[in-house]
């Protein structure tokens, strides 16, 4: 889908297509924070609706090259057994992709997410991260630490400070579905770590296919686990338009990390962001389950434009 970017004397900035009749496009509305001024301001990006696309990949960037398929294995990922696992090695491809967030709250409070690059200065992660919808109000300050493994900092001795963040307006006004957040940083911290591919698609995916789950949970079996870079396997057992749910493992803090698959030819690529799940201790799906937002191809385009694709 081309895009192209038009601004406005207000300083808004709208993406639309260069060509085609405007009845094919709708507009969604993002509002955009930065944490430095504490201002918000509104965005618009008009996405076609005519396209005959029902699916797209990008493959990912990584400093080291293409990486093979070395996560399938035959999995031991259902909800009744705890399938979560840490990476020996963070700061390796995929993984040092995934970051770790340390997020002070708007009333001082210190909370950990996940996220992950999706290009050389911006991440996405889940919108409840950063804004409490029953408080109404965004978070102080974020963050990040790309392939944290406890006090170690492979791309850097200090966190990379968020400068903004966005968000859909839906999510503000209290729906779920649009669980998702951009961080733009300061730096161009994505040419050291790479970002993962992205996908959608409109079909359903496969129940035999295997996902993988990325992130920094609080805790493994009862044992604390801040800080380490964790993962879990599983598959995808129901799915809407805009949700996947399956049986890989999470816990508090995978929030906001990638749901992620293998394409043969693109890699490793980002096909949800984690956001809930249900436990019941020992239960298989559907009793527990967790659940991820799925990339849509709305979602798909907007992480694409912070790529200049």
């Amino acid at each position: 889908m081309a895009l192209s970017a038009l601004s406005f004397n207000s300083g808004m900035t709208v993406f639309a297509d260069d060509s085609g009749d405007r009845e094919n496009f709708r507009t969604e509305e993002y509002h955009k924070y930065d944490f430095d001024t504490g201002e918000e301001s509104i965005e618009k990006i008009v996405f076609e609706t005519n396209s005959l696309t029902d699916e797209e990949t990008s493959a990912g960037y990584f400093p080291n090259g293409k990486i093979p398929n070395f996560d399938i294995l035959d999995p031991s990922a259902i909800v009744g057994n705890n399938d979560i696992v840490v990476v020996d090695n963070p700061a390796s491809s995929p993984y040092c992709s995934t970051v770790c967030l340390q997020i002070t709250t708007s009333s001082g409070g210190t909370n950990y997410g996940s996220g992950f690059m999706i290009g050389p200065n911006a991440l996405a992660t889940a919108a409840h991260n950063l804004y409490s919808i029953k408080d109404k109000a965004y978070v102080k300050s974020v963050n990040v630490a790309p392939a944290r493994s406890g006090s170690s900092k492979p791309y850097g001795s200090e966190n990379v400070s968020a400068s903004s963040m966005t968000v859909s307006s839906s999510y503000l006004a209290g729906k779920s579905s649009e669980d998702w957040a951009i961080i733009t940083l300061k730096n161009n911290l994505g040419s050291k770590t790479g970002w993962l591919g992205l996908h959608w698609q409109s079909n359903n995916y496969s129940s035999s296919q295997l996902v993988y789950a990325y992130g920094y949970p609080s805790q493994i079996n009862g044992v604390d686990a801040k800080y380490k870079m964790c993962k879990s396997s599983g598959h995808i057992k129901s799915q809407t338009s805009k949700y996947l749910k399956g049986d890989w493992d999470l816990t508090g803090g995978f929030s906001g990390g990638p749901l992620v698959e293998y394409i043969s030819g693109s890699g490793y690529v980002a096909i949800g962001i984690h956001k809930d799940g249900s436990t019941v201790d020992g239960s298989q799906y559907p009793t527990s389950y967790t659940g991820a937002l799925r990339i849509t191809q709305s979602l798909y385009t907007l992480f694409l434009s912070y790529r200049g694709e």
